[in-house]
């Protein structure tokens, strides 16, 4: 059963709500460019639906304090479902490693439970790094090298650990070699 329909029985039996809160959960935004969450103004029913949208669900026969319980339930209900979506949406722990090179705009949110270093095994034959070496990991995530300088060795699937370092870099280094290398995050 429709919720709006439960809470406001015999009012809207056949009217579908979903378009509505899906176009008002759009409608809201998710956080400003400096990671803080907006005041988010509270969207009303009848400013989201055209006039005869509203009068064709049978809402305009609501009373004022029946609109406000409405109005109040699809805020809270928008809100829930944005929340729920966005933790959804963002990995944590080692998968967001290294994320928050691609985007400033959510980089608050990565860093919330990310590690400060990882371990993983690069995939297959490894032959060290010349320029622009491009580093796939046994977890799925890979790295490019971001930095010159070359390191010659044979290994195969071996382990490798990547740190975070100065002003939001982070260091590759092989199990058992000194050598380390800035890398950055591509997927």
């Amino acid at each position: 059963m429709n919720a709006l329909n439960a809470l406001f029985p015999g009012r809207c039996p056949t009217f579908d709500f979903r378009p509505v809160l899906f176009f008002a959960a759009f409608a809201l935004p998710l956080a400003s460019a400096s990671g803080e969450p907006e005041t988010r103004p509270r969207q009303e029913i009848q400013t989201l639906m055209s006039a005869d949208d509203f009068r064709a669900a049978g809402l305009h026969r609501l009373s004022s304090e029946e609109l406000e319980v409405l109005n109040s339930w699809l805020y809270g209900y928008i809100e829930v479902e944005r929340r729920e979506a966005v933790e959804e949406a963002i990995p944590s722990g080692e998968p967001s490693f290294g994320l928050e090179q691609v985007t400033t705009r959510v980089a608050a949110i990565f860093q919330r439970d990310t590690p400060s270093t990882i371990e993983s095994r690069i995939v297959g034959e490894f032959r060290g790094w010349r320029g622009n070496t491009v580093f796939r990991l046994e977890n799925g995530q890979v790295w490019r090298q971001a930095a010159p300088g070359e390191f010659v060795v044979r290994l195969e699937d071996p382990v490798v650990r990547i740190r975070r370092a100065t002003m939001g870099s982070y260091l590759l280094s092989v199990d058992g070699y000194g050598s380390t290398v800035r890398v950055r995050r591509v997927e």
